[in-house]
């Protein structure tokens, strides 16, 4: 049985989306961009504080978006410059939450896959640890540290978390 990563690989290659726009991360790699990402963002308790969990570990400061009818990941594009590659971290909600797929892609492309995949928690990561934006499957964007100012911008109605 296919799991997420081939799902979301052949969904890509569906929508024509290049390699370099939106590919899975090699096996050897993922590891340790992982704990980076961990490190930078996620406050570790305990070893079981796992990957589909790091939204109720998040490290402070942190703004987050209510978005009534959800399809937060329509608004990305405002907060990601279009040229930069970022990590995409992927949770198959409804399959199995403990596993979780690294990507790496332009925000269009990744948006893209989201449009037709919107069944999974995600995290999209700045590649240089800046920040990171989670969306749930409760209808919530969160941003973290440098990706914070451009939030607030994208909506003056919102409330901080």
């Amino acid at each position: 049985m296919p799991g997420l990563k081939d799902d979301l690989l052949k969904l890509a290659r569906q929508l024509q989306l290049p390699p370099e726009a939106f590919d899975a991360v090699g096996i050897h790699a993922w590891p340790a961009v992982l704990h980076k990402i961990q490190a930078a963002f996620v406050i570790k308790t305990s070893s079981n504080t796992h990957f589909n969990w790091w939204r109720e570990s998040l490290k402070s400061p942190r703004y987050s978006i209510f978005f009534e009818h959800g399809q937060a990941y329509e608004c990305l594009h405002q907060l990601i410059d279009a040229q930069e590659l970022v990590w995409f971290v992927a949770c198959d909600i409804d399959r199995d939450p403990s596993k979780f797929w690294l990507f790496q892609g332009q925000i269009h492309a990744i948006q893209s896959v989201l449009r037709e995949h919107y069944s999974l928690n995600y995290y999209l990561v700045s590649k240089k640890y800046d920040w990171l934006i989670c969306e749930t499957d409760q209808d919530v964007l969160t941003g973290l540290k440098s990706i914070i100012p451009k939030m607030e911008a994208l909506l003056p109605m919102v409330k901080p978390d």
